[in-house]
C-alpha cells in the first residue's frame, strides 16, 4: 500500500464524509425515480453485485461544462467564489469528478435565476420557526414575539425561514465571505490556496467566523445546494456526466424494474435522466404532467380538469 499525501488523505476523507452526510436519499432529489433495485443481502440504494453502474453506457449530458463567463444570476466574481467553494466541499478531477466537474455551480446559478423562492413565500415573514429540544405545544404569542418554537427534529417541515430570499442570502453571503477572507488572509476566497480554503470553510461550518453571525447558515445553505447539484437529475443543470449517480451506483430515472431485476439487480439498463426516459405509451398522447414527453395532448374522451 502506498503512502498518501495529506492532500490525498483530505480528499479521501472528504469524499467519505460526503456520502455519510448526504446519504443515498440525496440521489432522489428532483429525480422522480425509484432507487436501484438490490439483491436480498445488500443495503438499500446500492446496485446488485453483478452490476457495475459505471460500465453502463451514459447518455450524452445536456448541459455545458462549468464556465464562469456564462452565468444567469451570479456576477463573474460570485461565480468564481461559488466554484471554489463547491470544489472544496466535493473535490475531484477529470478522472474522478467532484462538484466542479459535475457542473454544480451551473445548477446553483440556474436555480437562483429561475426560481423566485425555493419554498412557500409565507416563511419570508415573521413569526419564524425557532428550534428547541422539546415538544413546545400550543403557542398563542408567536405573532407578537416574532418566533414560534418548533422541536428541532421537526424544523425541516417548516420550509425556508428567513426575511431574505435565497438570492439575497447568496449575494450577501458571498460578499461577506470575501470580506472575511480578505481581512484574515489578504485575498478573496477564490484566490486562496486549497488548504486555506478548507480552513476557512471549517471556521464557517463551526460558526466561529467572528463578526459574521450568519456564516454557519450560509455554509449550510451552500452545502445543501451542493448536494442537490451533485445528485439531482442532470436536466436541472448539475450532475454532469452522471458523476453523482455513478459515485453511489444509482441508475437514475427508470420506468420500472422486472420481478427478476428486483431479485438480482438491473439488467441491460443504463444511467439516464428524466429527459431520456422513454414514453410510457409511445405514439399515444398523455393527458398528465408526470410524463410530458409522452405527448401533451389529451387522451380520447378525456375532459379537461376544471379549476376553482
Amino acid at each position: 500500500m502506498t503512502d498518501e499525501s495529506p492532500e490525498q488523505r483530505q480528499f479521501r476523507l472528504t469524499r467519505r464524509r460526503l456520502l455519510q452526510q448526504a446519504g443515498i436519499a440525496a440521489a432522489t432529489v428532483s429525480v422522480g425515480g425509484a432507487l436501484t433495485a438490490c439483491g436480498p443481502n445488500e443495503p438499500a440504494g446500492q446496485v446488485s453485485q453483478d452490476t457495475n453502474a459505471e460500465q453502463f453506457p451514459p447518455v450524452t449530458p445536456t448541459q455545458a461544462p462549468t464556465n464562469h463567463s456564462v452565468t444567469s444570476f451570479f456576477t463573474q466574481d460570485e461565480a468564481a467564489t461559488v466554484d471554489a467553494i463547491v470544489a472544496r466541499l466535493i473535490p475531484g478531477d477529470e478522472t474522478d469528478p467532484g462538484a466542479r466537474e459535475a457542473a454544480v455551480p451551473v445548477f446553483i446559478d440556474t436555480k437562483l435565476a429561475q426560481f423566485e423562492s425555493f419554498a412557500t413565500p409565507t416563511y419570508f415573514d415573521a413569526p419564524f420557526a425557532k428550534p428547541v429540544g422539546y415538544p413546545p405545544g400550543p403557542q398563542e404569542n408567536g405573532a407578537s414575539t416574532g418566533a414560534i418554537l418548533v422541536q428541532a427534529s421537526e424544523l425541516p417541515r417548516y420550509g425556508f425561514q428567513s426575511s431574505a430570499t435565497p438570492q439575497d442570502a447568496y449575494r450577501k453571503g458571498l460578499a461577506a465571505l470575501d470580506t472575511f477572507t480578505t481581512k484574515n488572509h489578504g485575498k478573496r476566497f477564490a484566490n486562496l490556496d486549497e488548504a486555506s480554503q478548507d480552513a476557512v470553510l471549517s471556521v464557517l461550518e463551526a460558526g466561529k467566523a467572528g463578526g459574521w453571525p450568519e456564516a454557519k447558515g450560509f455554509f449550510k445553505m451552500v452545502l445543501e445546494d451542493t448536494y442537490e447539484g451533485m445528485f439531482a437529475d442532470p436536466s436541472y443543470g448539475g450532475n454532469r456526466g452522471y458523476a453523482g449517480w455513478n459515485l453511489i451506483g444509482y441508475l437514475g430515472a427508470q420506468r420500472a424494474y422486472t420481478a427478476y431485476e428486483l431479485q438480482h439487480g438491473p439488467q441491460e439498463k443504463h444511467v439516464q435522466s428524466l429527459r431520456d426516459m422513454p414514453a410510457m405509451n409511445p405514439g399515444v398522447p398523455q393527458g398528465n404532467a408526470i410524463t410530458p414527453m409522452a405527448g401533451m395532448g389529451a387522451m380520447p374522451g378525456m375532459q379537461p380538469i376544471k379549476k376553482g
